[in-house]
Order: C-alpha cells, then structure tokens, then sequence
C-alpha cells in the first residue's frame, strides 16, 4: 500500500489559507458553530458528564415513486454523553438507532432522503466518538475515530435549522458535495478570533481498515473553510478535495474538487414582513475525470448545486417556526438535454414545550430521468 502524493500535498496546499484567517482576526468559533456540546453546563468538579437524548418520530408518504406510496412510520433516536476533563474540552460519544429501510423513499438511498433518516435495523450503534480540545485562546482540535466531517468544522454556514428541515439535499447548505457530512474517522484544526474562523480538516472513510488513510486505496476527504462571522451576518467560503479510492490509481466520478460559498443575514428587528434569517449558498464541483468520455463508470462532469433558506421564528405563537428552502436536487450538470433538478420543502414547527416539537412538512423533489415526487410528513421530537 502506497501514500498517494495528491493526497499528501492537499492539506498543505488548502492549508494557505489559515494564515489568511490568523492574521486577520475573528470571534470564537463556538458562538456559531451549533453543536450539541452548546448545551453542557459544567461544573466545579471533573471529570463531568451530561446525557442528553432526542427520539424523533416521522408519520408521511409520497406520490411518484411506484410501488412504494404507501404512508409509513418510522423513527430515529439519538443518545448522547458529552464529558468534559477539565472544564474546556468534551469527549462525544453517540449512540442511534432508527429504522429507515436504506431504499425507501425516506431512506438513504431513497427518492426523498429526509434528513433525520438512520437505519440500524432497530439496533443501538455507536454513531459518534471524537474529543474536542484547546490548545490555546484561538487554537481547538477535534479528532476522533468515528465523526462527521461537520462536526470538525468551525462554522455551520447556515441559520436554517437542519433539525427542523426536511429534506436532506436541502440541508447541505447549497454546496452539497464541498459539505458532504462524510462519516469516518477524523481530525481538524480550528483558529478562531473576534470575528474570523478557519478551519482545516480530513475525514478517512477507511480508516479502521486496511485501506487506510490517505492512502491510493482510501476514501479520503479533505476540507478547508474560511468564516467572517457576525451578529447579523455570515460569510463562508469552503473547498473539499475528495479522492474516492480506486485500486488501479485512475480516477473516478468520485474524485473532485469543490467549492463553495454561503451567506446569512440576520434581521435583528423581525417585523411581520421580513423573515428572522435569509440563508443562501452555491457550490461548483470538478470532478478529476471530466474531460474523459462519459463511460458507465465516469458520467459525472463538471456541476454546481444552490439551496436558499427563509426562516420566520416565533410565528403565531412563542418558539413556533415556520421554513420555506429551494435548491437543487442533485448537481446540475451543463450536458445537453439534462432537466435541472430542483427540491423545495416548507414545514412550520409547533413547540408544545421545552422537550416536545410536531412539525407538519411538505416536500417535492424532481430529479433529471426520474418522475417528480411529492410528500408530506409530520415529524415529531422528544428532547431529554
């Protein structure tokens, strides 16, 4: 097994683009960045251990996908301890379970992915192990041999609640192949000051095999992400390099750059009129293959993704939310003759208190070569 020099070179080279942030200044990183470790409360004494759960329940169904447009009920669970050492770090660790079949539509690899779906067949698994530490006033490291890449990064990109969305694709804030929410083992590097955030980070997919990391063989991603952070607003640029392992050294549609770009606005002073927040965000991804002939293995060529997020807080009553988000279904590509795909989903979350949510969602989702599917679902959470 060889290390492949692409690979070796990437961190250095999206590496650049950290001193740009040092020098520059900014805010710390864990104001905006909206993980569940916001939640700990510590105390006096270590080590300190939190428990937190969330069990969601989704009742719904869809038009469009033959043979499987019946209304179904599933569910997902989430249980959390969050341990802290010293006051200032946290060890995650996470376990799940839920029962979305992989190619329901709900599911996966389904038509109309929901975001919150998770299959283990009704069995507890460990989703999440990382620790997260400071090694100064601006400098945290995140590693951990089973994380998602998001949860590395200094900055979510976007004030459009993932846990209140609907659909999947729509929660990848618009750059869905820069921000793939890629599982694997992981470690990234986040400097932080007043107002700027930069982070650096690798996820290895094969790292508890023999694949290895950053290996020829492996499934590697590497992303770097740069945040001005305010208030009222946000701006964030990001680039993954992605290498989707291949024996033979060739490429293949799973190796690309990628990029992306979001904005967030605020409005401070919410009227009846103006939304709470406007979130918007577009990516373009190059494939390393896209010059070579289009092959049952390499049809993927040069494409770009979009998604806009308008969220109304405090809507009727206290804590209710109302969403509307439009964006692209899957990456668009310029081949003549390709239907642009497109998803919308709006949703409007009712808090009947603290711990219990119920949010009704309607959803269409049209992809290129496939019938438009449309749903509704009705997704009920319990926090604890």
């Amino acid at each position: 097994m060889t290390l492949s020099p692409q690979k070796l070179f990437a961190p250095a080279l999206v590496g650049t683009i950290m001193p740009i942030a040092i020098h520059a200044g900014g805010m710390n990183h864990h104001d905006h960045h909206m993980h569940d470790d916001s939640h700990m409360k510590m105390t006096d004494s270590f080590p300190s251990t939190m428990f937190m759960g969330k069990s969601t329940f989704v009742l719904g169904g869809v038009d469009g996908v033959t043979g499987k447009e019946a209304v179904t009920f599933n569910y997902d669970l989430k249980l959390m301890g969050m341990t802290s050492f010293t006051g200032e770090d946290m060890l995650m660790t996470a376990i799940r379970s839920g029962n979305f079949n992989m190619m329901a539509p709900f599911g996966m690899m389904g038509a109309s992915r929901l975001d919150t779906a998770f299959n283990s067949s009704d069995n507890l698994e460990l989703h999440k192990l990382f620790y997260k530490f400071p090694v100064s006033d601006s400098f945290t490291v995140t590693l951990g041999p089973k994380l998602r890449q998001d949860d590395l990064l200094g900055v979510k990109p976007t004030s459009f609640p993932d846990d209140e969305g609907t659909l999947f694709v729509l929660n990848q804030t618009g750059a869905n192949d820069t921000y793939s929410k890629k599982m694997g083992a992981g470690v990234g590097v986040t400097y932080s000051k007043e107002k700027f955030i930069a982070s650096t980070v690798l996820v290895s997919e094969n790292a508890s095999s023999n694949q290895g990391i950053l290996t020829k063989e492996g499934s590697d991603i590497i992303t770097s992400q740069l945040g001005l952070v305010d208030d009222s607003y946000s701006i964030v640029f990001a680039y993954t390099y992605a290498d989707g392992g291949n024996t033979d050294n060739s490429s293949d549609a799973n190796d690309y750059s990628s990029y992306g770009i979001h904005g967030t606005y605020n409005f401070l002073n919410q009227t009846d009129i103006f939304p709470s927040s406007i979130s918007a965000g577009f990516g373009w991804k190059n494939p390393d293959n896209d010059d070579n002939p289009d092959t049952a293995s390499n049809s993927v060529e040069d494409g770009n993704t979009w998604t806009i997020g308008i969220l109304w807080n405090d809507v009727i009553n206290e804590g209710n939310n109302l969403g509307f988000a439009i964006g692209t279904a899957e990456t668009h590509r310029d081949d003549d003759g390709y239907d642009e795909p497109l998803a919308w989903e709006t949703f409007y979350k009712m808090q009947i208190n603290d711990s219990i949510s119920i949010t009704p969602a309607i959803f269409s989702v049209q992809k290129d070569g496939a019938d438009d599917v449309t749903g509704a679902i009705v997704k009920t959470s319990f926090k604890f």
